[in-house]
């Protein structure tokens, strides 16, 4: 059981990281953006190419992708959802699903569709913790995730344009008052969303395989990571993430059938949402 636990820590840890990304541009902007996988997608794929094509070092690409993805996080606030932002959240919504669906189809356009693996930069190497070994690629993900999750966090409560971020996604009326530039928060928030699902992206490369639309496919995991930690809890996210890791993990260890892993999934969450409506971390309903 303890290879189960530690296996699906290591593996949430990506889902939580991606979780965040989601939950930081809905907290910023209150957009359920359908297409943040996708956006990691793009940086993952750049990535590849640079490693795969070009012969550049698998670190160097990945800071390159995990750019390339904070660019098309920033590119697509700035053309598209500035556009809808005051809409209805129905409008918005509807435009990060064909933006998604335009990003996966690029990615298949551009790239094909055959089946890719992400080199690690750490190696493939594995680690002996008594009778149970783990791979260095899911050990990377785990100390990266949680080394920017606690660097985002230092960010927003101890620098300055970190706390102008947090004012701004807490009440936008006041931080205005305040003279925080509530659009350039945005695109921050958007261009922070970008790169952190280009991490989580690249990371999830190193331990699955991936091909176009594949991140949508871990998307609906973050998401259920999102609601079951709260959406406007970041630390709940995270919380989530690692939670739904561990429960795949223990599901396929009692079942031995993948597919009950959603289903799982769906049970956890109705059974969380009812006792907290709010989420594990989350704001309470009133």
């Amino acid at each position: 059981m303890f290879r189960y636990l530690l296996l699906g820590i290591l593996t949430g840890s990506a889902y939580a990281l991606l979780a965040v990304a989601f939950v930081l541009v809905y907290k910023g902007t209150r957009v359920f953006n359908l297409a943040q996988g996708e956006i990691g997608g793009i940086g993952l794929y750049i990535a590849w190419v640079l490693t795969a094509k070009v012969n550049l070092p698998v670190a160097v690409a990945a800071l390159v992708g995990i750019a390339g993805s904070a660019g098309v996080g920033l590119l697509m606030e700035r053309t598209l959802i500035r556009r809808v932002i005051d809409s209805t959240p129905l409008s918005a919504l509807a435009c990060t699903l064909g933006a998604a669906l335009t990003l996966g189809y690029a990615e298949a356009f551009i790239w094909g569709y055959n089946i890719q693996t992400f080199p690690s930069p750490v190696g493939n190497g594995r680690f002996h913790l008594g009778t149970v070994t783990v791979t260095a690629p899911r050990v990377a993900s785990l100390v990266a995730a949680a080394a920017v999750a606690g660097g985002l966090a230092l960010f927003l409560r101890r620098t300055r344009l970190g706390l102008a971020v947090w004012a701004a996604t807490s009440d936008q009326a006041l931080a205005r008052m305040s003279g925080v530039s509530v659009d350039r928060v945005r695109a921050l928030v958007w261009a922070l969303g970008g790169a952190l699902s280009g991490l989580a992206a690249i990371l999830l490369g190193t331990i699955y395989t991936f091909f176009p639309l594949a991140n949508t496919l871990f998307l609906v995991r973050a998401l259920a990571a999102a609601l079951l930690g709260g959406l406007t809890s970041l630390p709940g996210a995270f919380v989530g993430g690692i939670s739904l890791g561990v429960l795949e993990a223990l599901v396929v260890w009692r079942t031995g059938v993948g597919g009950a892993v959603d289903t799982a999934i769906v049970v956890l969450m109705i059974a969380v949402l009812l006792v907290r409506p709010g989420g594990l971390l989350g704001e309470r309903a009133r």
